[in-house]
């Protein structure tokens, strides 16, 4: 019997709060998701690029693999590139806890939305990080649907909210919940308080869904969800 492949929410937080670093001559970007990179931009523009992707092929659906296995297959994705004559820079993509070791990646440029997901599956990557256009605008794309969380995970989330978010964390369809468990604790407060928002304020440039919205304020935003029949995912 086949199962259905998932990922876990809290490994998709530790995606989108990773750091993402590219090495260019003696310059070192630091891309990070759900944000414009301003010289990223600015490279992409100079390299003549629409779009990069920034991927790796370390530790396949992210389980460890020897020193040995990840070079292999970092070699392999390189070789790809090299082959197919696409345009690559090195990096690497790091925990900034601490908490995983650094995986060698690269950025590459040109390739199409359905050529990177191609190449992401055929290395075993849950996800991969997507610069859609010349602007910069960093996006983390995923692979798979999410799992939902355990009862354990969901309990010990409510339990470090703010004392007045639980109850409303608690009574959020699961769908909901195991989006927010995906992002920052700022973020998900923000989501949980929409009485609070001022629409005036700049805020965050992507769903809690991972897709990009663009710059500017939360009214803004609001108006690019609903001129694009995007349902908003928390009301």
């Amino acid at each position: 019997m086949n199962t259905v492949k998932t990922i876990s929410p809290l490994l998709v937080k530790a995606y989108r709060s990773a750091h993402y670093y590219v090495h260019h001559g003696n310059e070192v970007l630091l891309l990070k998701v759900g944000s414009v990179n301003h010289a990223l931009a600015k490279l992409m523009k100079a390299y003549g690029a629409s779009t990069a992707t920034f991927i790796t092929a370390y530790n396949p659906y992210s389980e460890t693999r020897s020193a040995e296995e990840n070079q292999a297959t970092h070699q392999q994705l390189l070789a790809n590139f090299q082959a197919d004559k696409i345009v690559s820079l090195s990096g690497f993509g790091s925990d900034p806890a601490g908490q995983w070791d650094p995986e060698e990646s690269l950025l590459a440029f040109g390739l199409s939305l359905p050529q990177a997901e191609k190449l992401a599956d055929r290395y075993g990557q849950n996800a991969f990080v997507w610069i859609a256009n010349s602007e910069g605008f960093v996006n983390l794309k995923l692979r798979y649907d999410l799992s939902n969380p355990t009862a354990q995970e969901l309990s010990h989330w409510i339990s470090q909210l703010p004392e007045q978010l639980r109850a409303v964390a608690s009574n959020l369809a699961g769908s909901e919940q195991k989006w927010l468990l995906t992002v920052g604790d700022e973020e998900q407060c923000h989501w949980l308080e929409p009485h609070t928002w001022d629409l005036n304020h700049p805020w965050p440039i992507a769903r809690p869904d991972g897709c990009p919205i663009s710059v500017g304020t939360e009214m803004d935003r609001m108006f690019k969800l609903s001129a694009n029949g995007l349902e908003k995912v928390y009301p």
